[in-house]
């Protein structure tokens, strides 16, 4: 069994979820897991870790100098990953989200010869990889790590190209959904279509409330529920007024039932710029709830169009109208997009067949 270091952000959901759930996961499989974080990741704090894994922090001193320009994690985190190698002799550091944590790894590599592994999850690769302000960086880390992952091949292409390295080097390894955790409910699904995602422009939610719009009064006993928060929530608010759907609209904020909340809608919506898995499509799918989606980056490798769902295409707001309305008024496609989806899931995407891909990864690495 190996010794693994995981390393991200401790965020509720994307990429610091997938690394904390991985993590657990391969403790489950009897490695050795430590995980470094620069506070407790969130989905870790109201259920006990095993005994095989352990939680570092990184430390971020106050110092005078750093006050107009912060703290320089990068460098924080590649002390402590050296400080964790040594002690723990780590076999694999593992880094979700190239930067910063991959240049920090590459870092400790250099300190220690410790194997590192690196997971694109996608906004690393498309919008901060095509930044002068970080490719050369980026760059840099990801020809200097042992294996480079990402999380469908649509990515995959993508971070070859950004970051110049060669045709066919990026191993595709998809984020997997535990079918325990999101699965159907008992009873007949609310007639509400929902989109869970972080309120922020490549999410594209006023998109959906126009889309809604577009629907409503030709099925005015739906709602459309969309669980988040961020930037451009008081955008979505006004837009629903503006738009005379308030009352049809419900902004329910940060929840920690999203898995029942998807469960009991009838569709899962997305209206995302690009999306270089999507996660929640998947959680849909594992709950047999049917997708609305665009076809757009890695989602028609997850979501197979006219079998787990509709999509359509991308910023065409007569074409989404269509697909939305279409898919509202066919319970029996709905039912059937449901079922299929979630086999789909259990077959192609569930911890036992994307877990081992993982752990071949790393054993490749230390043969």
């Amino acid at each position: 069994m190996a010794r693994i270091l995981i390393t991200g952000f401790p965020t509720l959901g994307g990429s610091g979820l997938v690394a904390t759930k991985l993590g657990l996961e391969l403790a489950r499989r009897s490695h050795d897991v430590h995980f470094l974080f620069y506070r407790e990741p969130f989905f870790m704090q109201h259920i006990p870790p095993p005994q095989n894994v352990t939680f570092h922090l990184v430390e971020q001193p106050d110092y005078a100098l750093f006050t107009d320009i912060g703290s320089p994690y990068t460098i924080q985190a590649a002390s402590k990953m050296i400080e964790i190698v040594r002690k723990y002799n780590i076999d694999v550091i593992h880094s979700h989200y190239t930067i910063p944590h991959a240049v920090s790894a590459y870092l400790a590599k250099q300190a220690t010869g410790v194997k590192i592994v690196t997971t694109a999850h996608g906004s690393d690769t498309h919008t901060l990889g095509g930044s002068p302000s970080y490719n050369s960086t980026i760059t840099l880390a990801l020809q200097n790590s042992d294996a480079v992952t990402s999380v469908s091949k649509f990515l995959a292409a993508e971070t070859e190209e950004l970051f110049a390295l060669g045709k066919d080097s990026v191993n595709v390894v998809h984020n997997f959904i535990e079918p325990e955790e999101f699965k159907p409910v008992d009873g007949k699904k609310q007639k509400w279509v929902i989109q869970a995602s972080n309120f922020r422009p490549i999410k594209q939610l006023p998109f959906m409330i126009e889309t809604f719009a577009g629907v409503v009064k030709e099925h005015p006993d739906w709602t459309l529920q969309l669980v988040g928060y961020g930037p451009e929530y008081p955008i979505c608010v006004r837009k629903s007024r503006e738009l005379g759907i308030r009352d049809k609209v419900k902004f329910l904020g940060v929840r920690r039932d999203i898995p029942d909340l998807i469960a009991q809608s009838s569709i899962l919506a997305s209206t995302s710029k690009t999306e270089s898995f999507g996660l929640t499509i998947a959680e849909g799918m594992a709950s047999a709830t049917s997708v609305f989606a665009p076809r757009v980056g890695g989602i028609p490798e997850i979501c197979i169009d006219e079998e787990n769902g509709l999509l359509y295409e991308s910023n065409n707001l007569e074409d989404a109208v269509s697909k939305l309305s279409k898919l509202m008024a066919d319970d029996e496609s709905r039912n059937t997009y449901g079922l299929q989806g979630r086999k789909r899931i259990i077959d192609k995407f569930s911890p036992s067949t994307i877990v081992p891909q993982y752990e071949n990864i790393y054993a490749s690495l230390l043969e």
